[in-house]
């Protein structure tokens, strides 16, 4: 048995008493545990430990071979104390979430990532500023990528700029998924956004779409079997 810290990514009905949870642990990576629909009932509402991107400390017994770990002794390490009260902030962290689900499946201990993971939540559930909190979910994606060995070339400049390869290319890229030249030369601009800047971007409903777009066909490109993101449609109502 070990002391763990996991960021609730999702939960899936395993039987009319068990749910899966799959969460990204310090320790093990992206790790699935089972635990007790009945847990949910008590008088503690354990319920709210099980909600997306929750951060847990526990106990498990993880072995190789064995069945699923069940969590125990748990507690919030980290409890939010903005997010549940704004509508948008809890649109975008459904969107990171199903994002994150994603990503991660094949990804081992990555502490660094974790960390990364772990910071931006906290952040942005202090965040105040409007343009800081409806800009944060381009600049996570785009600075995450760097945490998993993605981050695009922006070396020596080009007229387009091709997302299967993440490089500028002189030539036309003989495929759909680029960006052509005026949206191009401000890609670098984007990726110099930080958290702590990000309220000084005064973007567009229609800009920030275009840019949630890019990204979204960058990582598809780039991660195996990443599938269609269905909370997309519902941030876009969000910030139409």
């Amino acid at each position: 048995m070990e002391t763990l810290h996991g960021i609730v990514l999702r939960t899936i009905r395993y039987n009319d008493t068990s749910m899966i949870v799959d969460m990204f642990t310090d320790v093990y990576g992206y790790h699935s545990f089972v635990t007790k629909q009945t847990q949910t009932r008590r008088k503690n509402n354990a319920s709210a430990f099980w909600q997306p991107l929750s951060m847990l400390e526990f106990q498990a017994d993880i072995r190789p071979v064995a069945s699923l770990p069940r969590p125990l002794d748990i507690r919030f390490y980290y409890k939010y104390t903005n997010v549940p009260y704004s509508p948008i902030k809890t649109a975008i962290m459904l969107f990171i979430a199903e994002f994150l689900s994603a990503v991660l499946r094949e990804e081992k201990q990555n502490t660094s990532l974790y960390k990364y993971i772990e910071h931006s939540l906290q952040w942005f559930d202090e965040a105040r500023f409007p343009s800081a909190i409806a800009n944060f979910h381009l600049v996570f994606l785009m600075h995450m990528s760097r945490f998993i060995g993605i981050y695009p070339n922006f070396d020596s400049p080009a007229d387009y700029f091709d997302l299967s390869s993440g490089t500028y290319q002189y030539n036309h890229p003989l495929h759909p998924n680029f960006i052509q030249k005026e949206e191009a030369a401000v890609l670098p601009l984007l990726f110099r956004m930080n958290y702590f800047t990000a309220h000084l971007f005064k973007l567009s409903a229609t800009q920030r779409h275009r840019i949630i777009e890019v990204l979204n066909t960058y990582y598809r490109l780039h991660i195996p079997n990443f599938p269609e993101l269905k909370s997309l449609e519902v941030l876009h109502e969000v910030f139409a």
